[in-house]
């Protein structure tokens, strides 16, 4: 589903997200937590569709038909182009990016994302930036909410940028996903296929999604990739940052602040005084805005919740001593004493 949001700037694109609301997150984050996005296709085990489909165009027009799950989903290049500027490898390279969901808010574009796509753009013309950044409100689970997730228009149709994609797509997760892993690479959507670094032993498995992603490649990152903390960047490596943690079920995290290398606990059930709250966040709208917008003294209350709103909120919980996600939560919500 294309996003429509403002912050893109560009043509959207759909990420490989798990569109649901905060209330279905727990399931949800299991499925692609498997290697597998919610949504359409085949059974969560990525079982080979049948029949398998011609999908790309090679030169002179010729189709594309997709291998067996496992395989990549381009014609693999004998020599694949890379992209240039990296700093000498560590004694101990970085290790496979776990999967680390977005479960907070902060759609500023990251420093590491930046870094990439300026590689790919530089090394690839012709190909398209599509967008990093999202509102909180165009989304289910997507990285992109946290300015981890990057879309670059790569068309499988088109032979020129099927072509470029299968070079760079080759090249980063080839001997074991080295370049991935210096990346900070956590996971690639292309072509109906998902490779995950996590579970990079079973290759290119199916992407169980609505959209195929065959007009661009989909790239997530580890926090430490987003933040250009990684070996291709500085020439160490880093342990795993797993972001900031949830509070509370089915509420947004606090905004990252700091490392956090300790994987985060499961978060606690919302207690019954802080039930029947509305969720308010960037991308939300309307009159409970403007009143969220005259409580935290904002002069201009337009009932659009964007980044001047959001910064504003931050600040308002920071002097209340509140958890900082920049977003109405539960506990800013009886706070503010909204109704």
């Amino acid at each position: 589903m294309a996003s429509k949001s403002s912050l893109l700037g560009t043509a959207a694109a759909a990420a490989i997200l798990i569109p649901v609301s905060l209330h279905d997150a727990g399931s949800a984050v299991a499925a692609i937590g498997s290697g597998v996005s919610h949504g359409s296709g085949t059974n969560s085990a990525g079982s080979e569709p049948s029949p398998r489909i011609v999908s790309g165009k090679l030169p002179g027009g010729k189709g594309f038909k997709l291998p067996p799950v496992g395989q990549p989903p381009f014609p693999v290049p004998a020599n694949p182009r890379g992209l240039p500027g990296a700093k000498s490898a560590p004694a101990q390279l970085d290790q496979p990016a776990a999967y680390v969901p977005q479960n907070s808010c902060s759609p500023g574009a990251k420093k590491g994302v930046t870094a990439f796509k300026k590689l790919v753009l530089d090394r690839f013309p012709g190909t398209v930036d599509w967008g990093s950044a999202r509102n909180c409100t165009d989304d289910g689970i997507s990285e992109h909410l946290d300015g981890r997730a990057w879309d670059w228009h790569a068309d499988a149709n088109d032979p020129k940028t099927f072509a470029q994609a299968a070079s760079l797509l080759t090249w980063l997760t080839l001997d074991d996903g080295y370049w991935a892993k210096r990346f900070g690479i956590m996971y690639i959507g292309y072509n109906h296929r998902i490779w995950a670094s996590y579970r990079m032993g079973e290759g290119w498995r199916q992407l169980n999604n609505s959209n195929p992603h065959t007009d661009h490649v989909h790239f997530s990152f580890s926090w430490n990739g987003a933040r250009k903390s990684t070996s291709f960047w500085t020439g160490k490596s880093y342990a795993e940052d797993f972001g900031p943690c949830r509070i509370f079920n089915n509420q947004p995290a606090p905004l990252r602040t700091h490392r956090n290398t300790v994987s985060c606990d499961s978060p606690q059930s919302l207690p019954p005084i802080l039930k029947g709250a509305t969720l308010l966040w960037r991308g939300s709208g309307g009159e409970k805005v403007k009143v969220v917008q005259q409580k935290v003294g904002m002069s201009i209350r337009d009932g659009v919740f964007g980044a001047t709103t959001a910064k504003a909120v931050a600040k308002y919980q920071k002097a209340h001593k509140l958890p900082v996600t920049a977003a109405v939560d539960a506990q800013t919500w009886f706070a503010l004493r909204m109704k």
